[in-house]
């Protein structure tokens, strides 16, 4: 809060003609945020233009709290959204709003916030519960709402009584849901019936580094030739592509989780696999750069869906080949490594999890183990 006596470069005052001089100049925001600036008519007299301040900030408090009641829904979504983006990452935000826009958005579409009461979200929860969802997405769902109806507390006053009666689904279903790591994988003998009827050098190269490697699609199809050291015979992982955003063709982000940055060491075979690749491509690019996608080049990588295609194809050749998907061999390099009697550390290491996740997520592979170190007791 400022006020102010008009005057000119030299100090003199400058009146109005009926004597008023005395202004005030104050910056406020607005519902969304945004700095704005007011400069007031001028006044008389400095007590004069004290009280008209006063006024006008309580106009301005008054106009805030009138607008933040009569927000639509709409409005104060789409800054949830775009709030949200500053939290998580462009594939995650890409996920987050997908789902959100056709679940959540859509319902509310037409309301006002705060004309949203506990029947309202009551309905959405009943529609919700129809759906054939598993339970974990409709949760997820629920927790998205949650989230957003948070955030216009803080912003908008939203009744927090009609949050905290927001509950989850429970799971009452006896049966368990295998998960993606217990079936969607190889083993040793499925791998090499599959490689061998691979008729394609980039996708015997391509195939046998994930194999081999246990990295993420998205790691994968990031790596540049520079992330790969012949000296020491390494991969660096440092990053991730991912095409999951609106606008553009693909950004590089940072790998999934702070354990996701490693150095996995390369086994002879693929190492030699690799040399022997980026001469080829060297010999075929007369534009070769070390920046180059190692699965691609300069300008193109690996599409996920045309790695899939390929995959779907070569798998259909095989009679009663299980079919897995390209994270598939992120599982499969785990199931390897334990049945090689891997320590579970180095295992963790090498895919960039922790050990924890590994015991949780492969817990299924380790009872075989178990039965092992029982026999070398006997022994």
């Amino acid at each position: 809060m400022a006020i102010y006596q008009n005057k000119n470069k030299d100090g003199k005052v400058i009146s109005t003609k009926d004597g008023r001089s005395w202004y005030f100049r104050d910056y406020y925001f607005d519902i969304y945020g945004k700095k704005k600036q007011y400069k007031s008519p001028y006044y008389s007299s400095k007590k004069e233009t004290q009280e008209a301040e006063r006024k006008w900030l309580d106009k301005i408090n008054n106009q805030h709290n009138l607008s933040s009641k009569n927000i639509t829904f709409i409005s104060a979504f789409e800054e949830w959204q775009d709030f949200k983006k500053t939290q998580i990452k462009a594939s995650t935000h890409y996920g987050l709003v997908t789902r959100t826009d056709k679940h959540i958005k859509i319902f509310f579409k037409d309301y006002k916030l705060h004309f949203i009461k506990l029947d309202t979200i009551n309905s959405w929860y009943k529609k919700l519960e129809k759906q054939t969802y598993s339970v974990e997405y409709k949760n997820d769902l629920i927790s998205y709402l949650k989230d957003f109806l948070m955030y216009c507390i803080d912003n908008y006053d939203f009744d927090a009584k009609i949050v905290s009666k927001i509950h989850k689904f429970r799971n009452d279903s006896p049966k368990e849901k295998k998960t993606d790591a217990e079936i969607n994988f190889w083993t040793c003998d499925e791998w090499k019936q599959f490689i061998n009827i691979v008729d394609n050098y980039d996708y015997q190269v391509m195939l046998n580094f994930l194999y081999y490697t246990g990295l993420r699609f998205g790691e994968f199809a990031a790596l540049n030739w520079k992330d790969f050291d012949i000296v020491n015979k390494t991969i660096s992982v440092t990053k991730n592509l991912t095409t999951k955003i609106k606008e553009q063709k693909y950004i590089i982000t940072t790998p999934k989780t702070k354990n996701s940055n490693r150095i996995v060491d390369l086994d002879d075979n693929l190492y030699n696999m690799l040399v022997e690749y980026k001469q080829y491509k060297k010999e075929r690019s007369y534009k070769f750069k070390d920046s180059d996608f190692i699965f691609g080049n300069s300008v193109n990588y690996i599409a996920k869906t045309t790695f899939e295609r390929h995959l779907k194809n070569y798998i259909n050749k095989i009679e009663n080949l299980k079919a897995i998907t390209p994270h598939g061999f992120r599982h499969s390099h785990v199931s390897l490594l334990i049945n090689l009697g891997c320590d579970n550390r180095d295992v963790a290491e090498r895919i960039g999890d922790t050990v924890e996740i590994v015991e949780k997520t492969y817990y299924h592979m380790f009872p075989k183990k178990k039965k092992e170190t029982v026999n070398v007791l006997n022994n």
